[in-house]
């Protein structure tokens, strides 16, 4: 069993900040303002369309869900400079929640 607890307060406030500073905005299904900074995730990159690649590279994002309908958004973490390229790179596995910034 996991002993994951969720996004910790102190990176939500970072993501939030990120987003806040970078423009983010309403819904863009209902034009709602309220999100929710949901869960991390690592969104698998193909190197083909082949339902069986096993490809290996993973982009480190965060979801966020709109309170009013559900839309469910992922923004990448390394462009809102929440993500250590290098820090991923040197230690090979390294953790999602030890690489933010």
């Amino acid at each position: 069993m996991s002993s994951y607890k969720g996004i910790s307060n102190s990176d939500k406030q970072k993501i939030i900040s990120a987003l806040k500073a970078r423009g983010a905005g309403s819904c863009p299904r209902c034009d709602d303002s309220q999100w929710t900074v949901s869960e991390y995730a690592r969104i698998e990159v193909q190197e083909t369309s082949a339902r069986d690649s096993n490809g290996g590279a993973t982009i480190p994002a965060v979801m966020i869900v709109c309170q009013h309908c559900g839309f469910i958004a992922q923004h990448a973490l390394q462009p809102l400079g929440l993500w250590s390229h290098a820090a991923t790179i040197s230690s090979g596995t390294t953790a999602q929640h030890e690489a933010l910034a």
